[in-house]
């Protein structure tokens, strides 16, 4: 990887006022939703008191045309302004030129944008992470991580994303928010997949990973699974009855029985089979009550007194270790 193309490589440059048909959006940028209830603040905002923060654009050096590297939703506002058929007004749009940036650093200063900004729908956010992908030839979830400057978790969940086949990412993609499938359902969907993918073909009626996909979908704008949350009910229950094998194999049927009713018909809900197998786990209660014990001893200590100092911070490193492995996947 050469090195400059770790770090957006922009300039400050000169400023100007533009004509909203000056400017041209950023092709490159991974915010490709706008959706129209923030959007009609912004106007009214701009409406009144003009547009108060300068973009941030540059001049491409084949076309001459201006692309814009920051500000897409001041400019889409302008233009609805402008075009306003009742009551249109002119929006002068203040702007920073800068020297054009290399195709990576483009995407890569857009998501040190995303960092400071309001979050991204997460599907556009993927495709872009794809392109630094390709052109970097980086696949790694730490490299990724600081390169864009997103969190492990998030590249991760990109990467999850960009596993479903196209017409499932065109869904993330809509315009419409009402018809919009949230990025959140197919993230919470991929263990679920996962783990019935591993049950015994029966346990989902032949089913493959793509008719899967779909009868969830169903579910889901059915109102069978109201909340993408639910999903986790159903590797909970797995995991209890798995857990429980040797002392209740019953428990392991009672999951097969359940999971076969929500992957072969369409009537029941989530909370509904698997509520009643996870309702007497106390696992997560458990986990609870010792952090709570662990952290009130570890606020009575005086290290200073401590003899065996070795082993304590072995075990402290260890715990350590495992916190932040299980933040990670909890934030995940």
């Amino acid at each position: 990887m050469k090195a400059q193309e770790s770090t957006p490589a922009v300039q400050t440059g000169t400023y100007k006022q533009f004509n909203f048909r000056d400017l041209k959006p950023n092709l490159q940028n991974p915010r490709r939703l706008f959706d129209p209830e923030p959007l009609k603040v912004l106007e009214e905002s701009i409406r009144q008191n003009g547009i108060l923060v300068p973009l941030t654009v540059y001049r491409d050096t084949r076309s001459a045309q201006h692309y814009i590297l920051d500000g897409e939703r001041r400019w889409r506002c302008a233009e609805l302004i402008e075009t306003d058929s009742q009551s249109p007004q002119q929006v002068p749009i203040p702007a920073n030129v800068v020297d054009p940036p290399t195709p990576v650093a483009n995407i890569l200063w857009m998501f040190n944008i995303h960092n400071l900004r309001e979050q991204w729908e997460l599907m556009p956010t993927a495709l872009s992470l794809k392109i630094v992908m390709t052109k970097l030839k980086e696949d790694d979830d730490r490299k990724l991580a600081e390169i864009t400057k997103l969190s492990i978790p998030h590249v991760k969940r990109c990467k999850m994303l960009l596993s479903y086949p196209a017409k499932y990412q065109e869904m993330m993609l809509l315009q419409d928010p009402s018809r919009r499938i949230k990025a959140n359902f197919f993230i919470e969907l991929h263990p679920v997949l996962d783990l019935y993918l591993s049950l015994p073909n029966q346990v989902r009626d032949g089913k493959d990973r793509l008719e899967l996909i779909d009868h969830f979908l169903d579910l889901y704008r059915n109102g069978k699974i109201p909340s993408v949350i639910h999903f986790r009910k159903i590797l909970e229950a797995y995991d209890c009855a798995v857990d429980a094998e040797e002392t209740d194999p019953s428990r392991l049927t009672a999951f097969g029985d359940a999971a076969t009713a929500l992957a072969q018909t369409n009537t029941h809900s989530i909370r509904q089979l698997f509520d009643p197998l996870i309702a007497g786990d106390k696992k997560a209660d458990s986990a609870e009550t010792a952090c709570k014990d662990f952290l009130k001893a570890m606020r009575q200590l005086k290290p200073d007194h401590v003899t065996r100092r070795s082993r304590l911070q072995q075990y402290l490193t260890a715990i350590r270790r495992l916190s932040t492995e299980l933040l990670t996947k909890l934030e995940g």
